[in-house]
Order: C-alpha cells, then sequence, then structure tokens
C-alpha cells in the first residue's frame, strides 16, 4: 500500500536524523567537558566581581526562604542580594520581613503592587542592582554550594553576554517527578553541545545570569510574552549577535527546583513555555534564515527552524506511534519497537554516565530506573503533545499581541525542607 510505503520512509528518515542528531550532540558534550578541566587546570588570578542576585516572588511563601538561604549559603564574597515582593497576597512579604530580621543585612526586601515578574525584574534591575553581574533566580529553586562563584568565574570570558545554569529536579520517590528528573538530565546534559556549538538561544529563569551592561543596552525585559526569559535570550542574540558575543551554559553552576506535582499544572506549565516560545520565534521571525553576519548560521539555519520543526514532529508523532505498534501487532514483530527501547535507553544512560555534577549513588538510584525512563518519557510526551494542541487551538491570538503578557506562573510546591 502506497501509505503504509511513506509512513515507512518518514519514519526511516527521521530515525535516521535524529540519530545523526543525536550522536553530534553526544560529541558535542563531550568536547564541552574536556574544554572545561582544561580551563580548570590553568591557574588564574583572582576574579570576583560583584553580581546582584534578584529573586522575584509573587504568593511563594511555601518556598521563598528556602531559596534565600540557598543563596546565602554560597558565601560569595560580592555579592548583593534582592527579593523583589510583587504585590503577594499570601505571607511572603511577612515571612521575608521577619527573616530579614533575624539575618540583618544580608539581603533586602523590595514590596511593590503587583505588576508581574518582567515588570518586577526590570525595577530591580534598573534602580537597585549595583553588580556588573546579574543573576535571577525563581523563588521556589534552590542553588547548590558554590554555584554563584563558578558561575560568576564563566564570565571572565567577556564574550559571554548571558549564561543558564544547571537545573536539575529536586530528588522525588513520585512518579510525575522522576520523569522530569530524566527530562530535565537529557534536556541540561544537551545544552553543552548547545553552548559548544554556538546554538543556544534559551537562559532560563532558575540561576540564569546576564552581564547588566548587555541587559541595559537592551531595555530589559519585555512584558509582552508568556516566557520573558527565552524572550530576553533572543533579544540579547538579536541586539548584540552571536558571532563574536556568546550565549553561554556554565555546566558546574547547580541549581534544583521541585518537580510539577500534576499532571494538570504539568500542562498548564507546558502551555506557557510552548506558547512564549511561539510568541518569541514569532517577534523575531527574520531571524530564521538570516544571511547577517553577526549570526552564526547554526543558530538562525538549523536551531531556530529545528525548533518549530520538532513542533511539527510532535504533532505527528501519534500517528507515527500508532504505525509502529500496527507494524508491530500485524506482523508480531517486536524487533523495531525493541531498536527504539533500545537506543532511547543507551542514549540515556550515556548522557546519565558522563554527567559530572551528579554523585556516584545518584547515578547508581537513576541507573536502576533505566528500564523505566522509555514509558516515562512517554507521559512527558502526551502533556507536550496537549499542551501543543493549546497552542495551535490560540494560534489566532498570536498575531493580535493579545495572547498573553508577561506575568505569573504558579504550579504547586511542597516547600518541604531539601537534603540533596
Amino acid at each position: 500500500m502506497v501509505w503504509a510505503h511513506v509512513f515507512y520512509v518518514l519514519i526511516a528518515g527521521l530515525s535516521l536524523l535524529n540519530l545523526t542528531r543525536i550522536f553530534v550532540m553526544l560529541i558535542a558534550s563531550d568536547v564541552y567537558d574536556f574544554k572545561m578541566i582544561l580551563k580548570q587546570r590553568h591557574k588564574k588570578r583572582a576574579y570576583k566581581p560583584m553580581i546582584s542576585v534578584i529573586i522575584p516572588a509573587y504568593n511563594e511563601e511555601t518556598g521563598v526562604l528556602r531559596t534565600v538561604r540557598s543563596v546565602l549559603d554560597n558565601a560569595y564574597p560580592n555579592m548583593q542580594v534582592i527579593v523583589v515582593n510583587d504585590g503577594s497576597t499570601d505571607r511572603t512579604l511577612a515571612f521575608l520581613r521577619a527573616f530579614q530580621r533575624k539575618n540583618p543585612g544580608t539581603f533586602s526586601v523590595i514590596n511593590q503592587t503587583n505588576a508581574g515578574k518582567a515588570a518586577a525584574l526590570n525595577r530591580a534591575i534598573n534602580r537597585w542592582a549595583k553588580g556588573s553581574l546579574i543573576m535571577v533566580l525563581d523563588a521556589d529553586s534552590i542553588l547548590s554550594p558554590g554555584s554563584i562563584a563558578k558561575m560568576v568565574n564563566h564570565f571572565r570570558d567577556k564574550r559571554i553576554i548571558a549564561a543558564a545554569s544547571n537545573v536539575k529536579i529536586i530528588p522525588t520517590r513520585k512518579v510525575l517527578g522522576i520523569a522530569q528528573r530524566f527530562e530535565y538530565l537529557i534536556s541540561y546534559r544537551m545544552k553543552r553541545a548547545l553552548s559548544m556549538l554556538n546554538m543556544e538561544y534559551i537562559v532560563g529563569g532558575v540561576g540564569s545570569t546576564f552581564r547588566k551592561s548587555a541587559l541595559l543596552r537592551v531595555g530589559g525585559y519585555d512584558t509582552d510574552t508568556m516566557t520573558e526569559d527565552i524572550d530576553l535570550t533572543v533579544k540579547l542574540i538579536k541586539k548584540h549577535g552571536n558571532k563574536y558575543y556568546r550565549i553561554h551554559y556554565a555546566a558546574d553552576c547547580v541549581a534544583y527546583t521541585e518537580h510539577v506535582l500534576n499532571l494538570r499544572s504539568l500542562i498548564r506549565q507546558r502551555f506557557r513555555w510552548k506558547y512564549g516560545r511561539f510568541q518569541t520565534l514569532l517577534k523575531n521571525y527574520k531571524m530564521l534564515f538570516s544571511r547577517s553576519e553577526k549570526y552564526d548560521k547554526r543558530l538562525t539555519w538549523y536551531q531556530l527552524p529545528y525548533a518549530l520543526f520538532g513542533e511539527f514532529i510532535l504533532l505527528i508523532e501519534p500517528l507515527l506511534i500508532g504505525y509502529i505498534l500496527y507494524v508491530t501487532l500485524r506482523f508480531s514483530d517486536m524487533s523495531s519497537l525493541l531498536s527504539v527501547y533500545i537506543i532511547v535507553t543507551s542514549f540515556i544512560f550515556l548522557l546519565l554516565l558522563g554527567e559530572q555534577t551528579e554523585k556516584l549513588y545518584t547515578k547508581i538510584i537513576l541507573a536502576a530506573l533505566l528500564p523505566f525512563a522509555y514509558f516515562l518519557m512517554y507521559i512527558l510526551s502526551l502533556v507536550e503533545f496537549i499542551a501543543l494542541f493549546q497552542s495551535i487551538k490560540d494560534s489566532k491570538k498570536l498575531n493580535k499581541n493579545d495572547a498573553g503578557q508577561a506575568s505569573w506562573e504558579h504550579v504547586e510546591r511542597s516547600g518541604k525542607p531539601v537534603t540533596l
């Protein structure tokens, strides 16, 4: 049958493309690690510029003090810590004031009427931040000890104007949490490759760090997209280019965040991420396949278009999976399904093996869960598919610029004490 042949060719072609991409990304990730090891071996003079750590918060009573403590525990000698309370209606401000009284002079609290996350960050950057570097930390996340000093060290390279942290999911026994833990392991391991190949364009909100001068030149965060962090990164690239200036990934700067507790909240989160990226790409559509000399073609001719192509593949994924299952059942042949399972599981194992920021016992625990990782990824694929469907449903609003503004994303968090 013709349709069966078309599906076979499509699946074979996509599989080859994906395997090639995986191979290239694995090699580039290892090259990144090798370069970082070589840099660490060279003795360098002290480099401790002032960094302003900004923690925007709205109704974060469950975890904001945990976040502030993790920053203060870093004990970086030239640090300013600013918490912006954006008109919280819970006990966030009361908790911050009480903690401030017990720890005078260690951090500042700015209280303002609710204006949104982007506006809160812009106000802190423009009016209060004194550091030449700005780190933005979500109020439900945790910085690991020494992370600030490690992040600062990357900015010795004057070409780096923004850097993403290595974000991990706080260890959990919940199925949805374990799925997200594997997901973050994969995506952040791949950031090594994106940084190495100069294709990075997303510096997320957890531990994202910028040169203040670069932020001021672009006017800070925009308030007209749902994902202010992705929008800002692309805005920086659009202004400064990425031939000389670089968007970097600091793999040794480790931060932790809680997993989203339920499917409904996870779908809401992923819709926001996905739709926000569509907004950003639409705003900056001229960068796709741009011939401008200030852009690295690997970003504008491959990575940005691939972001859209990946969404198309996600859209037709149910058809592809359905065809594979049909062939498996029709011919009682498990080889295709087994091959995919082995490839995906082996890929995750190699990523886990090469992740230097994970402790040995953590690797052992995750390795024991690897046989289930393939099936856990399908849970997240379903979530992504639903989020994509919702994005397509709301696509008419994109051109009207009323699809969503930079506001607060709230998903349920436990705020429990954490032992990492």
